[in-house]
């Protein structure tokens, strides 16, 4: 059975990404290549609690991209925080 996933769209700042029970396939992580940042997810709707992953850029970095073969589960909602400048992120997530 194939399945496909929602997107986050292009997020450049901290974002809410959904609510309640959810499964994230995979991270597209964007870097400018001259900053380092970090992306933390959670599962919350907040940037607190459970992490569920966490990707860093180095600053020579121009992208991590993270496909979860199994999904990552979470119960409460998916979080993106982001820290640094210059970076930019897709979340991919759903049944």
């Amino acid at each position: 059975m194939i399945s496909s996933s929602n997107s986050s769209d292009l997020k450049i700042a901290s974002a809410l990404i959904a609510t309640g029970r959810n499964r994230i396939n995979a991270i597209t992580f964007l870097g400018d290549g001259t900053n380092a940042s970090t992306l933390v997810v959670y599962d919350n709707t907040a940037g607190s609690g459970k992490v569920l992953a966490k990707l860093v850029n180095k600053a020579t970095d121009q992208q991590n991209h993270v496909i979860f073969t199994n999904p990552v589960y979470c119960e409460k909602g998916i979080y993106a925080a982001l820290a640094g400048t210059g970076s930019n992120y897709i979340v991919y997530y759903g049944a």
